[in-house]
Formats: C-alpha cells, sequence, structure tokens
C-alpha cells in the first residue's frame, strides 16, 4: 500500500496543544518508516469548517486518481472536525477506496467495528471543537457585559491579565498612549493632515507599533486609529455598543470632530 501524510496544524485557538507539523512528520518517520510513504502534505487551514482545506482535498483527490490508497496521521482529528470531511473519510474507508489508515495516537482496524470506532472519534473531534467554540463566545460575551473590549485592544493600550475573572482587564501602554494623544491632539487642531501626522509619529516621535514588522506605523493603521470609537472610551462586540472601564484617550465629542475632519 502507498501512503499520504498528512500532517496539520491551524493557527485557531483549538489547534494550540496540538503537536506541531515538524513533530507530526517526525513521529510518521519514527513510527511508520518502514512504509511505503509516497509524500508528506502539509496543511495550516483549520478543519472546523468543510472544504476549507486545498491540500486535504488534493489529497483525497489524488487517492481517487491512484496515487496512493492509503493515510498517515497523528490522531484522527488531524483529518477532520466536521461532519462532511469526517463522513468522506469513512465512506472512502468502507468503500476500500482508502485501504489502511495509520495514526500515531490511536489505533485503527479496518473492519465494521473499526469504522464505527473511527466514526466515533471523528465525531468526538467535531464535538469539542463545536463546545468550544460555544464557551470562548460565551466567554466573549461575559467580557462584553462587564465593559471590557472582548478582542485585541488598539495601539496605546495593554491587555492585563486579570487572575480574578480569568480575562484580561485592559490598560494604558503609557509610552504609546502619551504619543497618540498628541496625534489625537494634533488632529483635533484642524490644521494638519493625517499624512502629516503621520510623518510626525515615524519620523519625529519614534512611535513604535504593536505588531509591526517594520517598526513604523502605516497609513491605513493610523486612519484606523482615528476612526475607532475605542479610543472614545466605547467598546464595540456582535453589533453592540457600550461604554467601557479602560480610560478613553479623547471624548465623544473630539471623537465626532476628527470624524468631520
Amino acid at each position: 500500500m502507498k501512503y499520504f501524510a498528512y500532517v496539520r496544524k491551524s493557527t485557531e485557538g483549538e489547534e494550540r496543544q496540538a503537536l506541531s507539523i515538524s513533530s507530526q512528520i517526525d513521529k510518521a518517520k519514527e513510527l511508520f518508516g518502514k512504509l511505503e510513504i509516497v509524500e508528506v502534505l502539509e496543511e495550516k487551514q483549520s478543519a472546523f469548517k468543510p472544504n476549507n482545506r486545498p491540500v486535504f482535498a488534493e489529497m483525497i483527490n489524488r487517492i481517487e486518481q491512484g496515487e496512493a490508497d492509503s493515510i498517515v496521521a497523528w490522531h484522527p482529528d488531524r483529518l477532520s472536525r466536521n461532519e462532511i470531511d469526517a463522513s468522506k473519510i469513512t465512506y472512502m474507508v468502507r468503500t476500500d477506496v482508502i485501504k489502511d489508515l495509520k495514526f500515531g495516537s490511536y489505533n485503527f482496524d479496518n473492519s465494521p467495528e473499526g469504522i464505527m470506532m473511527l466514526q466515533l472519534a471523528l465525531s468526538q473531534s467535531q464535538y469539542f471543537s463545536s463546545k468550544l467554540g460555544k464557551d470562548v463566545k460565551r466567554g466573549l460575551e461575559k467580557k462584553f457585559e462587564l465593559g471590557w473590549q472582548p478582542n485585541m485592544c488598539p495601539n496605546g493600550y495593554i491587555n492585563v491579565r486579570d487572575g480574578q475573572h480569568g480575562f484580561s482587564k485592559i490598560e494604558i501602554d503609557r509610552p504609546r498612549y502619551r504619543i497618540l494623544k498628541k496625534a489625537f491632539n494634533l488632529m483635533l487642531e484642524g490644521n494638519n493632515s493625517v499624512p502629516e501626522i503621520l510623518d510626525r509619529l515615524n519620523n519625529e516621535w519614534g512611535f513604535i507599533p504593536k505588531n509591526s514588522k517594520t517598526g513604523k506605523l502605516s497609513r491605513s493603521t493610523l486612519y484606523r486609529i482615528f476612526t475607532n470609537i475605542f479610543y472614545a472610551g466605547i467598546i464595540e462586540y456582535a453589533g453592540k455598543q457600550k461604554r467601557g472601564k479602560h480610560k478613553a484617550m479623547i471624548s465623544l465629542e473630539e471623537y465626532d470632530r476628527i470624524q468631520l475632519l
């Protein structure tokens, strides 16, 4: 039999504890080095939604074309976390298109009982993903109700973990906050364009934005800063707005004036 080794790890939250791609490859070679593995296929997309993984779709197509007839993976949840892809895998096994599955952390037997257990394992992966998604959404809604921005805060602020409530509060990032406050004041004067303020931020004041690869603030980012109502003390989530508990940089009246400018 000819095997594809399928390794996957996405950047989404539920995948953080999954074995890294390089570790999955190492384990596949260690455990199944004697098998004929024709190619290692790497995927970095989530398996929570169907038709979302081009490498997985390519692998299925190539198996149907006869390039290989079996799959090596670390665990069934690497192959699927949704019902549609799970049924595709189990149907191809049952109809002998996929002749064998090898897993590093799960034993599969190509028999009616083995296929049933595989279906249970894949269903369990889908259940955990769905439950985690609901739990995360519930947590974000609770955080919003308590007056904190659910997602990451913008430049000028930092997320600080609050052990008492189990989520992060938002505090000012003093160096960036001070410089951005100067930029807002310049904008409110009405005599300075966004590109002019951007030039001062980057070349005079030495502003270094968070998570910037270049160390410079881009024009589009500065426009997003000036149009972000978070700086006026308002938080947003799921189409709703409310007064947040973080320290506002400008008033709502000043925010409205900047939008007009």
